[in-house]
């Protein structure tokens, strides 16, 4: 089996959220990971491993931790989702990606007993990458989930230490309508006596961690105000940065000139991209994979702060987000670039005008979000602001 056919057994032969949403076999739980990790002969399992949750900052949360431990010399394992270009983004060291050899070898290995057990997309690209760490050998692993926590396939590990970032509406169909049950989901990544960092400390959600910890007897740290910079650009990396020093504040305290250190070459250290990252200039592009309305709180903030003429927003969504929420933040003054994309889960752009329009925001429509990305800089000028945002299949589908 190839490379090409290995990845493309993993899309078509299991459920595959990213490709198909909730709709289509997808189930959440642990037993069925659980099973497969047994099968696997628990790989990873002797690597020392911190875990993240949280609705958003978990990627950038990852990747700040990540680069700081490289720079203490440390080999890390990073399990991600969803991946952006390439699908070997799923699972790094430093910024190198699995490479293309591993995952054939390892999906032509299992794929018989794979097609029986009939495990998720996310199930086995996650143990894949248990695999590959475990083959590297690498010093640590830090596993981001992909959706909640209690019940998130990535909650089968018994980590060193535990970071919940941010708690927002998403995935309401499966965590819950409001943020206080939502947390409670998150905080199902809390384990008996396991230290547990949480960014956000606010009446809402605090609640929640508190009577987990209680009841796990795991110490909780609400994050420190740490003075850090970082090349991560957003005023919210404040509270990614925040959470993640706390994590190696907490892991490495003597340690704290290095990690800091690699706060400031995390995308040097980890190839992260998307998170307000600057593509182009005259006139400046910026593109960020929020999604939801707790990432456009900030976004609409961030680009008032910046932008010295008008807005322009190059904007798709999937079609299960609550894009009412998010145009409810967005300016009206400000053009709009309404675009789909090649993934088969997000709306055209004729859908999203039409929710724009409720909330009096003007714009075209386009079938890509190239062709939109272009015509927002043949409408700019030089000191307008074009930002590229409200999925991650629309930096995805970005020609870089």
């Amino acid at each position: 089996m190839t490379y090409r056919e290995a990845v493309e057994w993993l899309y078509s032969a299991v459920p595959n959220f990213q490709r198909d949403g909730g709709s289509k076999n997808y189930k959440i739980g642990l037993e069925g990971p659980q099973e497969l990790w047994e099968h696997l002969e628990f790989q990873g399992s002797s690597i020392p491993t911190i875990h993240i949750a949280g609705t958003n900052g978990k990627g950038s949360s990852t990747h700040l931790i990540a680069s700081g431990m490289k720079e203490m010399g440390l080999r890390v394992g990073v399990f991600s989702s969803p991946h952006l270009f390439d699908f070997r983004e799923r699972a790094k060291i430093g910024s190198e990606l699995i490479s293309k050899e591993f995952v054939a070898d390892w999906v032509s290995t299992h794929v018989e007993a794979f097609e029986e057990r009939g495990n998720s997309f996310f199930e086995l690209t996650m143990m894949l990458a248990m695999s590959w760490f475990e083959d590297q050998q690498v010093d640590w692993i830090i596993l981001e989930t992909g959706m909640g926590g209690r019940l998130d396939a990535t909650n089968i590990c018994s980590p060193e230490i535990c970071l919940i970032t941010n708690i927002g509406l998403d995935h309401q169909q499966f965590l819950g309508n409001d943020r206080q049950t939502i947390a409670v989901e998150k905080a199902g990544i809390i384990k008996a006596g396991v230290p547990v960092v949480v960014v956000q400390k606010d009446e809402e959600t605090e609640v929640a961690f508190i009577e987990k910890a209680r009841k796990e007897g795991a110490p909780i740290f609400w994050a420190n105000s740490y003075d850090l910079s970082s090349d991560l650009q957003g005023r919210y990396q404040k509270y990614n940065i925040n959470g993640a020093a706390q994590v190696l504040d907490l892991l490495f305290p003597e340690s704290k000139s290095l990690w800091s250190l690699g706060f400031t070459r995390v995308a040097e250290n980890t190839g992260f991209f998307g998170r307000w990252t600057q593509i182009s200039s005259s006139p400046r592009v910026v593109a960020d994979t929020g999604h939801n309305s707790a990432a456009f709180t900030f976004l609409v903030e961030q680009a008032a702060a910046e932008c010295r003429g008008r807005q322009h927003w190059v904007l798709g969504a999937a079609a299960d987000k609550d894009m009412s929420a998010v145009m409810e933040l967005l300016p009206k003054d400000a053009l709009y670039y309404w675009t789909a994309t090649s993934n088969n889960r997000t709306l055209d752009g004729s859908a999203l005008a039409e929710i724009g329009s409720e909330f009096g925001l003007v714009g075209d429509m386009f079938e890509n979000v190239n062709d939109a990305l272009e015509g927002a800089k043949l409408a700019a000028e030089e000191a307008d602001l074009i930002i590229v945002a409200g999925s991650n299949f629309v930096i995805a589908d970005l020609r870089l």
